[in-house]
């Protein structure tokens, strides 16, 4: 089983202001390194507290720490690289990166069916690679384990794309090609996601820093612009982001329609 621990930052309205953007962030833990990963993480928070001051009590939340975190804003922003960098080494853990940037989207679209959409068809193309050489029997599921904001919109966009999923592929060679639209429902994701309160959760939100410092490189911070936080957030992350399926230089597949 692979655990992927889910957050947003930016919102799924239609529109741009103040939010331009809809980024999910995913943490996929192999549930055979779970106690060793939530254990990494609980001495981060406690590593945190010790090096910067934040309470213990206080949730491990980009923009919660940028607002109202310990100390100056130089130390804040380097306060999230730290985590940031401990996030990205933790062994056997894959971090994914979806942004739906919303300027140019025909107006029928549903941003957040958009963004969800995409991002699990990555995890279920990042389970089918991993079950590559493994029999259907002995092949290894994923699970959604997600912050607690849309109550049962997820579990019924995860149950419609498990019967249907519609892409558009083009098959042929460059002097003969035809577009067509095939249906390639998920294969790997099971159940419906169990959702948490990320104060209850520190891989949840672990998974939010992950999502806050794409969302900076979308849409910066004053202080963060200031002291270059967007590229120490994403090389710090950089060692486990997953870069397949047709990301960006940063490791972000990128929603647009322009």
């Amino acid at each position: 089983m692979h655990l992927m621990y889910v957050d947003e930052s930016g919102d799924p309205g239609r529109s741009t202001e103040p939010t331009p953007a809809f980024v999910l962030a995913g943490l996929i833990v192999p549930g055979n390194r779970w106690n060793q990963t939530e254990a990494a993480i609980l001495k981060l928070r406690r590593d945190l507290n010790a090096q910067y001051g934040l309470k213990l009590r206080d949730e491990m939340r980009g923009s919660n720490i940028m607002k109202s975190g310990p100390g100056p804003m130089d130390a804040r922003v380097a306060m999230i690289e730290t985590a940031l960098q401990r996030i990205g080494k933790l062994p056997d853990v894959k971090i994914l990166l979806t942004v739906v940037r919303k300027k140019s989207l025909p107006p029928e679209t549903d941003v957040f069916r958009a963004g969800w959409a995409a991002h699990l068809a990555r995890f279920d193309a990042w389970l089918a690679r991993t079950n590559q050489n493994r029999p259907p029997e002995k092949s290894t599921p994923g699970f959604i384990v997600s912050d607690d904001t849309h109550g049962g919109q997820l579990n019924r966009l995860v149950r419609g794309l498990r019967k249907e999923r519609p892409v558009r592929v083009t098959r042929g060679m460059w002097w003969w090609k035809r577009s067509e639209v095939v249906n390639r429902p998920l294969r790997y994701v099971i159940e419906d996601p169990q959702r948490k309160d990320s104060r209850q959760s520190l891989l949840i939100q672990a998974a939010d820093l992950c999502a806050y410092a794409v969302y900076q490189t979308e849409k910066p911070h004053g202080a963060v612009r200031e002291h270059k936080g967007m590229t120490r957030f994403m090389k710090a992350l950089a060692p486990a982001i997953d870069r397949t399926g047709g990301t960006d230089d940063r490791g972000v597949f990128v929603i647009r329609y322009d």
